[in-house]
């Protein structure tokens, strides 16, 4: 049979997968807190029975590579008016299948084979993935967690070290995915005179863009000039509860735009049409669902913070906190086999980023407020004993 390619085979099966092994036999209330979901429902103008499918034309043709005219000019005025990037434009924007798509095509359209990206971590698992599946060489930088332990650390001082002749780009998410950690205005500008003094493109993950606790959101395209380096990734899985519609979408300057476009039109063509209706809706209408939706997975990062009986961060932003386990040995994996039995689970540090093995991430906006009080008495229970 003919083989696989080196790109697939850098490609890591999933960490979780000893975890779902166990979980098998397991008949008893789960705690899925190792997926990034909400437990929130969309809003209501983004719901099926509250939509006109032909709103962007007939959702059973071919739809506009880049998305629909009128959502794609909605979207731009989001940008305008919510982000301050004053200059942005329709054409400016690419409707994506998710972010996790819209990145795809970014970095596949902007990078070239061997190149290398500098993934300032903890990160989002998939953006490593994305970045071998386009032959680009990811190269790991530790940077939240320090930055988290010691905030007067200089950020520019963290990613300067790993810049190599071969580095084209940075990879920053903000609000952080695993850990929680929202930048400040001087980090922020910090990692942008970095990107300027290098000439790097910096590809904006803004998936929690919407569920900042403390401080604020900025958006990095506003600061330093960035707007011509700056690649900003928005998702409404996050902001509007919508993981299944699967609609993304980023923001580009206009050479970069067109260059994604032309690797969207080759991947997937367009964005679903009827999905991206449903987005339109939650644009128009979901202003209440984003308030309330901020306040209630602010009280349960709340909950957390209260409650959970272990080494981590309250979550300033995002989903998230990351649980240091390395009392228990460099592994985190046989702690959260104890609590897998308890139907307690969690997605191993491992794939967040080297040196990250000894912890563990949980999700606090997943269940409902009594299953997530639950699941950490239970997962207390299973570090007392581990302690004893």
């Amino acid at each position: 049979m003919p083989g696989t390619s080196e790109r697939t085979n850098k490609l890591k099966s999933s960490v979780f997968a000893v975890l779902a092994k166990r979980l098998e036999g397991y008949t008893g209330k789960r705690y899925p807190f190792h997926i990034g979901d909400n437990v929130l429902p969309p809003p209501d103008g983004a719901q099926w029975p509250n939509l006109d499918p032909q709103r962007f034309g007939n959702p059973y043709r071919y739809g506009y590579p880049n998305g629909a005219e009128g959502f794609r000019q909605r979207i731009a005025q989001k940008l305008r008016e919510q982000n301050d990037m004053a200059w942005i434009q329709a054409d400016n924007v690419q409707i994506s299948v998710g972010a996790t798509h819209g990145l795809s095509c970014a970095v596949q359209a902007l990078l070239n084979p061997g190149e290398q990206v500098l993934l300032l971590s903890p990160y989002w698992p998939l953006i490593r993935g994305i970045c071998h599946c386009s032959a680009v060489e990811p190269v790991d930088v530790p940077f939240y967690q320090l930055l988290l332990e010691n905030p007067k650390t200089c950020p520019g001082s963290l990613i300067e070290p790993y810049i190599t002749p071969k580095t084209r780009a940075l990879y920053i998410i903000n609000p952080n995915n695993p850990n929680g950690l929202v930048l400040s205005l001087e980090q922020m500008e910090a990692v942008t005179n970095v990107a300027k003094s290098h000439g790097l493109w910096l590809f904006s993950d803004e998936a929690y863009e919407n569920y900042v606790y403390q401080g604020q959101h900025r958006s990095f395209a506003t600061l330093n000039g960035m707007s011509e380096q700056t690649i900003s990734a928005y998702t409404f899985s996050k902001s509007y509860a919508m993981a299944g519609s699967r609609v993304g979408y980023i923001a580009a300057p206009d050479a970069a735009a067109a260059a994604i476009r032309k690797v969207a039109t080759h991947s997937v063509y367009n964005t679903s049409q009827a999905c991206q209706t449903a987005a339109m809706g939650a644009l128009e209408a979901g202003a209440d669902f984003l308030a309330r939706a901020h306040a209630v997975y602010g009280s349960y990062a709340q909950i957390v913070a209260d409650h959970l009986q272990a080494r981590f961060h309250p979550a300033q932003g995002g989903s998230f906190v990351f649980i240091d386990l390395r009392e228990f040995g460099p592994d985190s994996l046989p702690i959260l086999e104890k609590a897998a039995d308890c139907g307690v689970t969690f997605a191993p540090g491992a794939i967040f980023g080297q040196g990250y093995e000894g912890y563990a991430r949980m999700c606090f906006t997943a269940t409902d407020e009594a299953t997530l009080r639950e699941g950490i008495s239970i997962f207390n229970e299973v570090l007392a004993a581990a302690r004893r």
